[in-house]
């Protein structure tokens, strides 16, 4: 779950390293590309508040499914929106479509990363309890 060297620089002009990830058992495997400079999305909403997940917005070019498509089930609530994936095996909700997002990107789950690359993480309030309100106001963060 750590950073593989593999660092380039995007069309952005933002350096960025190739992270990779997996949920607790290991059967989900994915890499995201990610900036030294991170913002991590604390949401109190529901699920998030109860499952633990820590948000890095990622925009769909910089995330890549390596394995476990066959252990991730759906769970979808609510308006129906937000695709949240979970790992049959062990529990773990890795990444998932967020409602704010639903086409273009993924919220990865900071917990399930080694972020030891980072040179600074900022930890970010973002009211999910209040989300129509929150989403107006611009609190919505997407990670660099």
């Amino acid at each position: 779950m750590s950073d593989d060297g593999r660092n380039r620089e995007s069309h952005d002009g933002i350096e960025r390293i190739q992270c990779n990830g997996q949920c607790h058992c290991g059967g989900v495997k994915f890499s995201v590309e990610l900036s030294r400079n991170l913002t991590v999305t604390l949401c109190n909403c529901r699920i998030c508040y109860m499952s633990g997940h820590q948000e890095l917005m990622i925009p769909e070019e910089r995330f890549e499914l390596h394995e476990g498509q066959q252990f991730l089930k759906p769970y979808r609530f609510g308006n129906r929106i937000a695709d949240h994936t979970f790992c049959a095996v062990c529990g773990i909700m890795p990444f998932y479509r967020p409602r704010s997002h639903p086409v273009g990107f993924f919220s990865v789950n900071a917990r399930c990363l080694d972020l030891s690359f980072a040179q600074r993480v900022e930890y970010v309030e973002f009211d999910g309890r209040n989300w129509e309100e929150s989403m107006a106001a611009g609190r919505h963060v997407i990670t660099e």
